[in-house]
């Protein structure tokens, strides 16, 4: 993935723009992988890029803060608000995002290789 994609599909997810898997989660709540891996994809390739500012590290931070406040409101027997088609076993994406994470902060690229994770495509 270039680096205008991965910015694009990052503010995309920030905005919570129509078809983003914020927006899908959020507004629509769907879990889709395709849409995960479409965000996932666009974290790991700046780390690859070696593409780092201020301004990509607020977007990248909010939307991580975002995504993990939807899955507990999930869980919140309280809420109503419920995901439909969320995974079973959820842990491995929620260790995806936080790796990819780690990986942009410290631009760490053994931290997004395939072989490490659990959960594959």
């Amino acid at each position: 993935m270039d680096k205008t994609t991965a910015k694009q599909i990052i503010t995309d997810n920030h905005n919570a723009a129509n078809g983003s898997f914020i927006y899908l989660l959020h507004e629509k709540s769907r879990f889709s992988p395709e849409r995960f891996w479409d965000y996932y994809d666009s974290v790991a390739a700046l780390v690859t890029a070696d593409d780092k500012t201020p301004e990509l590290t607020k977007l990248i931070t909010d939307n991580y803060q975002r995504i993990l406040k939807y899955l507990v409101f999930h869980f919140d027997p309280d809420d109503d608000f419920v995901i439909k088609d969320f995974p079973k076993n959820y842990l491995p994406y929620i260790e995806r995002l936080e790796y990819v994470l780690m990986a942009y902060h410290t631009i760490d690229t053994r931290l997004i290789s395939e072989d490490i994770f659990e959960l594959k495509r």
